[in-house]
């Protein structure tokens, strides 16, 4: 299974790169511009049909593959729209500069599916290299599918109307405006967000391969300094803690109210188990000895 993901991964780029080729083709002739909606050259019907067939392929490849890819259902749903948007333009032979644009797309898919081929083969996501391919994946993603398609129905709408274009054509028209921007919206999303943990990735090993003695140091010298800083400011009285040392007294229940200074201490107050406190006549916090009698609290 692991060769046979090698195998569509190599087969995918080598479709991306010679569809990309077609449409920069495509955009350096004159009836890409001449002709945009309308009278589409047979060069590009040819053109168009190999990129059917592509995503037809690729429809059944991920069908096949479908427990290999989590996301198939979306990538099953691109293949049908695209296939079916590109089958309504070799059929009616209209509204070629989507077609165009479409192509100018797989670009973007060429770096996608070697960032995804990169990971496959396990290179180190953290390393530099993968940083370089995630910073040009989102380059080129910006580039061809926010830019340029951009760009090209800006100039297309200005010197063509859509409504020259028949019913079924117009309708692909719109959708593919809508969902195409959809995908395209999704794929910067995802390219910048891959760029962004990326570069959090290399910011944390970078950090944490650093050596750590002289931060050690540092944050030991840091520590006794505030240990100094604040023994300073927070210098605080020792107050005596008096242990009574009359034999008499004796341990009473938590909730009783009784005056334990009185000589006489009521039977129903005293706990069951009582204890005698021993007697003892030293104060805490290294008071001196004193042979005076100390007090009751």
């Amino acid at each position: 299974m692991h060769f046979a993901l090698l195998f569509c991964r190599f087969r995918d780029h080598v479709f991306s790169i010679l569809l990309f080729s077609c449409g920069l083709y495509c955009i350096s002739l004159k009836d890409t511009f001449a002709k945009p909606l309308r009278n589409t050259p047979a060069t590009f019907l040819v053109i168009f049909s190999v990129y059917v067939g592509n995503y037809v392929y690729k429809f059944f490849q991920d069908f096949l593959l479908r427990k290999e890819h989590p996301p198939y259902k979306i990538n099953l749903l691109h293949h049908f729209v695209t296939v079916t948007a590109y089958g309504v333009l070799i059929v009616y032979r209209q509204n070629s500069i989507s077609g165009v644009i479409g192509l100018l797309f797989e670009g973007s898919v060429l770096v996608f599916e070697f960032n995804s081929l990169l990971r496959l083969l396990g290179v180190n996501r953290n390393s530099l290299f993968f940083l370089c391919v995630s910073t040009l994946r989102l380059a080129v993603t910006v580039l061809l599918r926010a830019i340029c398609p951009a760009v090209l129905l800006v100039i297309t709408l200005w010197t063509h109307s859509p409504l020259s274009l028949e019913y079924v054509p117009l309708g692909f028209f719109f959708m593919n405006i809508v969902f195409f921007s959809m995908i395209n919206g999704w794929h910067v999303k995802i390219s910048f967000e891959s760029l962004k943990k990326r570069l959090l990735a290399r910011r944390l090993s970078y950090y944490y391969s650093r050596p750590r003695a002289n931060s050690d140091s540092n944050l030991n010298s840091m520590e006794l300094n505030n240990i100094n800083s604040v023994a300073q400011m927070l210098t605080r009285t020792a107050l005596p803690v008096i242990i009574p040392t009359d034999a008499n007294f004796r341990l009473s229940s938590p909730v009783s109210n009784v005056n334990t200074n009185s000589d006489e201490v009521s039977n129903i107050a005293v706990s069951r188990h009582e204890r005698t406190l021993p007697q003892i006549s030293i104060i805490i916090n290294d008071m001196p000895v004193s042979d005076e009698p100390i007090n009751q609290v």
